[in-house]
């Protein structure tokens, strides 16, 4: 077994890379298909949806030139192409859906509003486990510090997702490490939300008391947080409707392209519950996960990540009001100097959104 094939328990909890030794290309271990990739494979409503929404991408993209690479990973140039760094999310409506309908824009918060409520995270290693870990979290919305010109569309506000408190939720768990994810509270996520409710610009702090090899546990909230702060079509939509939303953003670190399939499956009021399907693809071969020994390969040989799940939100408010969201992360490694030799790693996350 190579040298820097490892299990890691702290610092990229429940990460597992399982490691070959000189194993033919061939044989090589494929990311297994996840429970997420399932869903989106055997819902054919959401396939066809998929299907319609990549076929309205712009010309010149990925998808109008056949699809995303199959290997998930973008060549040289592609994936800004799709989207580049720093650019708004792209959004693109497929249906509108049926009647009665609702409008979900403007859908930032206001400024001086605020929100409480809880995350649960539980990073699985590949055949099962997990440590489930709860983020009390007060959001608050404060002022910009710049105002939008006359006639401009309003600038993005500024968020502030403060942890209150983190524990872990199971029984039996060693005092010290009880006391350890303790010393997250006072941790925060800042990011900001358009007029459309697309969040953008995500980072994270932690505390100078916490162990620092538990920023991950921060990095993988924030990620959460992205994947469900979602951009709204700017005009009516109702049960049934969909759109794609393509945005370059990251997970744990990587510098990724992710779509987002959106569907309205429920209308309450002012309440609507959102189906939320996204895959995605890396922007390019570089694998310098946070965490990954000295000598661990950080060449892509392949890579897939997925997620689904839903999420609740209140028309106009500007933050969910609850959601799940499970996802799977599969990545295969090669040393360039020695391509036969791969490995393999895996990370699945379940989230639970309490608002």
């Amino acid at each position: 077994m190579k040298e820097w094939c490892a299990r890691v328990l702290l610092g990229l909890p429940f990460l597992l890379l399982a490691c070959e030794k000189e194993s033919p290309r061939s044989d090589a271990p494929k990311p297994a298909e996840s429970s997420a990739e399932k869903s989106v494979v055997l819902d054919p409503d959401l396939a066809q949806a998929m299907a319609a929404a990549s076929t309205m991408s712009p010309k010149g993209s990925a998808a109008a030139q056949g699809g995303p690479p199959p290997n998930g990973i973008f060549p040289p140039g592609a994936a800004d192409r799709e989207v580049a760094k720093g650019q708004p999310p792209k959004l693109t409506l497929g249906s509108d859906g049926q009647d009665p309908r609702i409008t979900l824009v403007p859908a930032q918060p206001k400024v001086g509003s605020k929100q409480s409520g809880s995350i649960q995270i539980v990073q699985q290693q590949a055949e099962g486990g997990g440590l489930p870990i709860e983020f009390a979290l007060t959001f608050e919305a404060q002022k910009p510090k710049t105002e939008a010109a006359a006639g401009a569309a309003p600038v993005p506000v500024p968020v502030t997702a403060k942890v209150s408190g983190a524990r872990i939720t199971m029984t039996g768990a060693p005092k010290e490490l009880e006391a350890q994810i303790a010393k997250l509270k006072g941790s925060k996520v800042e990011y900001e939300i358009a007029v459309d409710g697309a969040g953008q610009n995500f980072r994270f702090e932690v505390p100078k008391a916490a162990p620092q090899e538990f920023s991950d546990l921060l990095r993988s909230l924030s990620d959460v947080l992205a994947v469900v702060t979602l951009p709204f079509p700017d005009k009516p939509v109702g049960v049934g409707a969909y759109w794609m939303a393509t945005s370059r953003d990251g997970v744990l670190g990587l510098d990724l392209v992710t779509y987002r399939l959106i569907k309205v499956e429920r209308i309450e009021g002012q309440k609507v519950t959102l189906n939320v399907n996204t895959k995605r693809y890396s922007a390019g071969p570089n694998f310098d996960l946070p965490g990954l020994g000295p000598n661990a390969p950080r060449s892509l040989a392949e890579f897939q990540a997925l997620a689904e799940g839903t999420v609740e939100i209140v028309a106009g408010k500007g933050f969910p009001v609850g959601g799940s969201q499970s996802s799977a992360l599969g990545a295969q490694l090669q040393d360039p100097a020695n391509p036969r030799a791969r490995g393999m790693l895996e990370i699945r996350t379940r989230a639970e959104l309490k608002f």
